[in-house]
């Protein structure tokens, strides 16, 4: 018991501008609290993921990891000032990732990494910094791991962009996006079996790169939400070659339909996407993946005129959670995406007419505490060419199938 007042160690009892300005804080969401000197409503959060895969697809490189581990430390700030335009939101999400191994790929000796995965601000409906692409939307949602070999758009790149928030839940939205993560080059139409000379694979172009265009109109609503999306990409070479984001003149464009549907007759918090993408040109958009790393859709193809023969592609991929009760949880998720090539010398240049990629999964998360799971997790994917031609620039085999089991311990806090 504390006689007296005014000392040192009581504690002050808050003041009604004070009591206010927490109220509005808790009404932002769990975990913030109000800094008065700022005046801002702050949550800091974090996570730590430590997981471990074992790996295997025809014809592994000596070289590559069959199996190795991955850890990650994420760091999550995200502060809100109310001003006369509304809301100021700075966000980040900073990530320190120790890995014995490249995702699919060759031992590491270098140690821990640091990774800004999200780093945004928004304010009177502008969003500014590097986040996610505002044309991705299921962006393998419930797939767990930092390496999954899953179909799927999910893409981290630097972002200017406006939102426009209409009724009843409707979204409008434009940004400019940064090219060098949507660049898939352009690949020489060259005699079947030659090797490729430096020359030919340089795209000759130089003028100014221009941002990705990119634009979205969805609704989210109790039922759910969907969200349809599209993109113009300007086709250049790509990044890896001498003349880093030589450009074109030529355009590719992409356009996407998603959506998620809360199914709660089944279970509470269970949810069903589904989405579908078509690419003329910008072939990332697709979200196909090759784990060993030799396949790759090119956005176009330059014959020997310097005319360009674009690649088109699609893809449809799917995903269901359903919980079990409060501590199990499951996903199952899969997908088909492809890319053609319709000029027939390009055909005889790359080895093959197209080629088909299929990616099924699921797995198996349990939470016996709020902060803590534990999520065993195996994919498939499986890519396999049309009318291959061993011996060419293109695919190194006529099919490559790979399996992933991962395991992984995560703790949020």
């Amino acid at each position: 018991m504390l006689l007296g007042g005014g000392g040192a160690g009581a504690a002050e009892l808050p003041t009604p501008e004070s009591a206010r300005h927490m109220r509005r804080c808790l009404a932002e969401g769990p975990g913030f609290f109000y800094s008065p000197d700022t005046d801002t409503c702050l949550r800091l959060g974090g996570y730590l993921w430590n997981e471990t895969y074992a790996n295997s697809y025809t014809n592994y490189p000596a070289a590559n990891a069959r199996s190795y581990w991955v850890s990650t430390f994420g760091l999550l700030t995200d502060a809100r000032t109310q001003t006369d335009y509304g809301t100021l939101r700075s966000y980040t999400d900073l990530r320190i990732i120790w890995r014995t191994a490249e995702p699919w790929g060759e031992t590491v000796t270098d140690g821990a990494r640091f990774d800004p995965y999200d780093i945004h601000i928004e304010f009177a409906g502008f969003t500014f910094g590097y986040l996610q692409s505002f044309f991705d939307f299921y962006a393998n949602a419930n797939v767990m791991g930092t390496d999954p070999a899953t179909i799927g758009d999910q893409t981290q790149l630097p972002v200017l962009g406006y939102s426009w928030r209409l009724a009843e839940g409707f979204v409008a939205q434009f940004s400019l996006e940064g090219s060098a993560q949507r660049d898939n080059g352009i690949l020489p139409v060259v005699a079947s079996g030659a090797e490729i000379a430096a020359d030919d694979a340089t795209d000759p172009g130089g003028a100014a790169r221009w941002p990705e265009f990119v634009a979205t109109f969805g609704q989210s609503g109790d039922w759910g939400n969907f969200q349809l999306s599209g993109a113009l990409h300007q086709i250049a070479q790509a990044p890896a070659s001498e003349r880093t984001g030589a450009s074109t003149d030529e355009w590719g464009y992409a356009l996407q339909a998603g959506v998620m549907v809360n199914l709660p007759m089944l279970g509470t918090g269970d949810t069903l996407y589904l989405q579908a993408a078509y690419a003329d040109g910008a072939t990332s958009y697709l979200g196909l993946i090759d784990p060993s790393g030799r396949f790759s859709a090119p956005d176009a193809f330059r014959r020997r005129d310097g005319s360009l023969v674009r690649v088109r592609g699609w893809s449809a991929v799917g995903q269901y959670l359903h919980n079990w009760n409060a501590r199990w949880n499951s996903a199952v998720f899969g997908g088909y995406g492809r890319f053609d090539i319709d000029d027939r010398l390009a055909q005889i240049s790359y080895g093959t007419s197209g080629i088909g990629n299929w990616n099924v999964g699921a797995n198996l998360t349990w939470t016996p505490a709020g902060p803590f799971a534990v999520t065993l997790q195996y994919d498939y994917n499986l890519y396999q060419a049309d009318d291959f031609r061993p011996g060419t620039p293109g695919p190194a085999l006529a099919a490559q199938a790979a399996s992933e089991f991962m395991l992984m311990f995560a703790a949020t806090f």
